[in-house]
């Protein structure tokens, strides 16, 4: 009986949620007079130049569009000194070759 109750809730909880975003979806504009991102920089950017570095590149509008604001130098410079402070004690020893395994032995005829 409270799995039926559970059930009923969870259905029309989905059914509301379903409705209610259709209803949003319909009220929108119509996509082609929306604008969905800025328009990106014509020329693509080159990654690894000396005016890209330590700089963020922001990908969200599927282009790369350099940003240099000081929050993204703020974020960018926390950023460091967490990789920093994280890899500080972290050493790698010298690797093991691994062991040498025997030849197959030759089928007689």
């Amino acid at each position: 009986m409270i799995l039926l109750a559970l059930f009923i809730v969870m259905a029309a909880g989905v059914l509301w949620y379903v409705i209610d975003r259709r209803a949003k979806n319909r009220a929108l504009p119509p996509v082609a007079t929306r604008t969905l991102a800025p328009e990106p920089p014509a020329q693509p950017v080159a990654l690894g130049t000396p005016e890209t570095e330590r700089k963020t590149v922001d990908f969200s509008s599927g282009k790369a569009v350099v940003k240099d604001s000081p929050e993204d130098k703020a974020a960018l410079e926390a950023g460091i000194k967490d990789i920093a402070d994280a890899t500080k004690d972290v050493t790698f020893g010298p690797t093991t070759p691994p062991p040498a395994q025997p030849a197959p032995a030759a089928k007689k005829p």
